[in-house]
């Protein structure tokens, strides 16, 4: 049985087609320390699905090896009779377009399967905003039965219901892990729908002074500056990424359903690390006579049960088991952390999530008896409970 592992965003280098030498043009020393000798806003998108400029096209690469060659490794070498396959993408395409090439990979990979006279079924391993390509991909392989040829599947650090820190990325930009000033990352970001469909929409994500939920999916609750038509924000990427959430007709590919995970719960795994400050609640002013809805990320709610990145409250589903480890790796590096390979080693073997604790001088020789991650029940005041 076959496994594919598919990266988060900013996961896969991106190598552009389009000059002789086809030169690497995303790679991880772009994301750690940037490029001076190229523009940034060479990776801006028209309409979403275009290159914006002459003289490039982007394609999917090798993985960023740094965070996940450590896990490939180690999943290779233990199951050397179970290929392993890493699926890259364009992660600033809709992730639609992301989901459409993995269905056809899918059946390339169980065309060879069944060939070999090997079990055709897959198993999937994903990291952050790839977990949104394979439930994509999911609804549109299969809308009717989406688990039929499906083995095992772990998500790790799955923005399902999405993120605070991609709002951040639209409306202020960032540095942490791009190049160029934040006012360039703001122009390129505003034109990859990818980020907005990671919108946040969990109960209680963005609040007005009063307390009252506001709904990001909706352009007219952004903050006003953003949403002047200046800056490159475009409002029918948030339309569509409400469709993308939800089912709609501005999305061909929507998310397959809480309850189909549910329903297949035996096979689905959500794992985690915390201990991170994550920012859980955005607060909203409104009534900012200035800047109407001013979005406050220097006031969010913060705590600890996040990676830095995706808060629990956005990967968890009901009925499916949730494994969360306190001082884990952080959202970019989890791939990386024993546990969770550990984890995901034991998930793909028909085991269970084992709650592992790390072993220092402080701990006792004598063990603990085992004990094992269940499903989570729904209640966001037992999500601490679902962290070893």
């Amino acid at each position: 049985m076959a496994t594919i592992l598919i990266p988060g965003i900013k996961g896969s280098e991106l190598t552009d087609g389009y000059p002789l030498d086809w030169p690497v043009r995303w790679s991880l020393e772009d994301m750690m320390f940037g490029d001076a000798f190229e523009n940034p806003l060479d990776f801006a998108l028209l309409d979403g699905r275009y290159e914006r400029n002459d003289g490039h096209r982007m394609l999917p690469s090798r993985p960023i090896r740094f965070v996940y060659g450590e896990m490939v490794g180690k999943l290779r070498a233990w199951h050397p009779n179970e290929p392993l396959h890493v699926f890259t993408y364009d992660w600033r395409r809709p992730i639609e377009h992301a989901a459409a090439r993995l269905v056809a990979f899918c059946a390339e990979l169980q065309g060879r399967e069944a060939a070999l006279g090997r079990k055709p079924a897959l198993n999937f391993v994903t990291h952050s905003m790839g977990g949104l390509v394979l439930r994509s991909a999911l609804h549109l392989r299969d809308a009717r039965d989406p688990f039929a040829g499906i083995g095992r599947v772990v998500f790790i650090a799955p923005p399902f219901r999405g993120t605070i820190a991609a709002v951040q990325m639209l409306v202020a930009g960032e540095r942490d892990g791009w190049f160029g000033t934040d006012e360039d990352y703001r122009k390129i970001a505003r034109s990859f729908p990818s980020v907005y469909q990671m919108t946040p929409h969990y109960a209680g994500c963005a609040t007005d002074e009063d307390g009252a939920a506001v709904d990001l999916f909706d352009p007219n609750a952004w903050q006003a500056n953003v949403r002047d038509g200046s800056g490159g924000f475009d409002a029918r990427f948030v339309a569509a990424a409400r469709d993308f959430a939800f089912g709609g007709p501005a999305s061909t590919a929507p998310l397959v359903p809480d309850a189909i995970l549910a329903a297949n719960a035996d096979r689905v795994l959500i794992l985690q690390s915390t201990g991170y400050d994550t920012a859980r609640r955005l607060p909203v002013q409104t009534r900012n006579p200035n800047n109407p809805n001013w979005f406050d990320f220097t006031g969010a709610d913060r705590d600890k049960l996040g990676d830095g990145r995706v808060h629990l409250t956005s990967a968890a589903v009901t009925g499916v088991t949730l494994a969360a480890f306190a001082g884990a790796a952080d959202h970019g590096r989890v791939c990386r952390d024993t546990r969770v390979i550990n984890t995901v080693s034991l998930w793909l073997e028909g085991k269970r999530a084992l709650k592992m604790s790390p072993r220092g001088p402080e701990h006792s020789v004598e063990r603990r008896g085992r004990s094992y991650f269940g499903a989570w029940d729904g209640d966001a005041a037992t999500l601490a409970d679902h962290v070893a």
